[in-house]
């Protein structure tokens, strides 16, 4: 496969892309993530779309590639968390997921460089948590593995002690679902193989 373009600077889609052998250069875009009122999913779906649409203006130059852009946000009960400002907003994200489930969505776009088209789909995971003690978040924020995380943690790291199962793609919750990355690149014509 050619070399696709990242549109993120996500260390862990940049090592999920690495282990599945793919090609590729992450170019981060420039576009400035906001939320608005519509329905987390379709939200998640806009900001990857406009990821790569806005690194498309950026770099008209990569028009050719293939661009890959993602977005991952934690849908509590209709509520977004996206990645905590601070650690205050970290904290009030985790005691607020304590003893419940939430969803966690990835929107993913693929821009087809030979067809000049674009491709949008989102990945949904329900993460259940354990019921968390003052203590346990105090110490889970002094780890720092909340910054840059949707929703305050990362399941790949410390968070995992707090996850009493999860329904759906694992590799989702890490903000790359790879089955249906692996799809969207087959329906494309782009081939791993």
């Amino acid at each position: 496969m050619e070399t696709m373009i990242l549109a993120s600077s996500s260390p862990r889609r940049s090592q999920l892309l690495a282990t599945l052998g793919i090609p590729f250069t992450a170019v981060p875009s420039g576009y400035e993530e906001e939320f608005d009122s519509s329905p987390p999913i379709r939200q998640v779906e806009r900001l990857a779309e406009m990821k790569v649409r806005s690194l498309l203006q950026e770099r008209p130059d990569l028009s050719g590639r293939a661009i890959l852009g993602a977005d991952t946000c934690i849908d509590l009960n209709g509520r977004i968390l996206g990645k905590p400002a601070d650690r205050r907003e970290a904290g009030r994200y985790l005691e607020a997921m304590s003893g419940t489930s939430h969803r966690v969505l990835t929107g993913i776009s693929l821009w087809n460089g030979r067809q000049k088209s674009i491709i949008t789909r989102t990945e949904s995971t329900i993460i259940h948590v354990t019921t968390l003690s003052a203590a346990e978040i105090e110490w889970y924020l002094d780890t720092g593995e909340w910054e840059g995380a949707a929703g305050g943690y990362r399941i790949q790291g410390k968070g995992s002690l707090f996850v009493e199962r999860i329904e759906g793609c694992f590799f989702n919750v890490m903000g790359l679902p790879i089955h249906l990355f692996y799809g969207m690149l087959q329906s494309q014509g782009y081939s791993l193989l």
